[in-house]
């Protein structure tokens, strides 16, 4: 079970960085260098004020942390070759512009290693004595998370959406949860018990495992969604929100089922409002997390059923 592409990777993500670069300095400053013509120079673009060079790079995702550097540290060397080697070509590009840094531009960064592999290139490219290098050149890692002003910025303005898929849980996972986390497990099932929808066993059974079936994927989109962090936030804060009424739905006498259809409408309602750059399949997925969240924490009960 896991988020499908959490983060984007290959040109997609080359050509989401090249806009939140352009954003982030403005598109004077920065200035894009083309790759369909006589191939790559090694480089996604440069400032010209600042002398700063990019290279965009997204490796496809899942992945763990030793094979994301290595695959990192991979293409940083590739491409520092070409800066050095490519020395006619980028002299041309660059003009009188001195580069002070290159960086590899990716989205996530969370090996210490990067950072040790971009200090020894950068005593290789100063060994070069290229023309169009600064003294004060250093080779650098950026990520996602450093641009999230130029990237909440273009998510707004764009309004780009963002849309996380997840796997269903297995049966076996559902059990697992169940039995690593008995207390709110058992606290679900106690509410169940209160769904006059549900009238016997099997019917509660089925339920139980439905609603950890929300819980579970919607977590998995949560995990996906802090690859953007102000987009998290808006999630976190919208919920937040609604837990607090929650109580009023309690206190206004409607069905249990139809008080628990409406905080997942109401939530819904509120992502798709205050989130919008958020698709509406990943808000419904997420206020259905949501409502079994209320459920095995205690925000969200239902009264008791009295016998007539």
């Amino acid at each position: 079970m896991g988020t499908h592409i959490p983060r984007l990777c290959g040109e997609e993500w080359e050509n989401w960085a090249n806009k939140i670069l352009s954003v982030h300095y403005g598109p004077t400053e920065y200035q894009q260098v083309p790759d369909h013509d006589r191939g790559d120079a090694g480089l996604e673009g440069f400032t010209r004020g600042s002398g700063h060079a990019y290279q965009a790079y997204g490796c496809e995702e899942p992945i763990s942390t030793a094979d994301r550097y290595e695959k990192q540290r991979d293409k940083m060397t590739k491409d520092i070759g070409k800066f050095i080697n490519n020395r006619s070509i980028l002299t041309r590009i660059f003009g009188t512009v001195q580069i002070t840094r290159w960086a590899i531009f990716v989205p996530h960064c969370d090996s210490k290693d990067m950072i040790a592999h971009a200090s020894k290139k950068t005593s290789e490219v100063k060994s070069a004595e290229l023309p169009y290098v600064a003294d004060t050149f250093q080779v650098c890692v950026c990520q996602q998370s450093d641009f999230s002003v130029a990237e909440s910025q273009l998510l707004n303005a764009a309004q780009m959406q963002l849309r996380f898929s997840a796997e269903s849980p297995t049966p076996q996972q559902i059990a697992e949860w169940n039995e690593a986390n008995e207390g709110p497990s058992q606290v679900l099932a106690e509410k169940l018990f209160r769904l006059p929808t549900l009238v016997n066993d099997d019917a509660r059974s089925k339920f139980h495992s439905q609603v950890l079936d929300w819980y579970l994927m919607g977590q998995d989109i949560l995990d996906g969604l802090r690859a953007y962090p102000e987009t998290f936030a808006k999630v976190k804060s919208a919920k937040s929100h609604r837990e607090s009424f929650l109580v009023t739905g309690i206190v206004s006498g409607l069905p249990p089922q139809d008080h628990l259809m409406r905080s997942v409408n109401d939530l819904r309602e509120a992502l798709e409002l205050e989130v919008r750059e958020l698709h509406r399949f990943s808000s419904e997925s997420l206020a259905y997390e949501a409502v079994a969240d209320w459920l095995l924490r205690c925000p969200l009960d239902f009264p008791e059923v009295v016998d007539a």
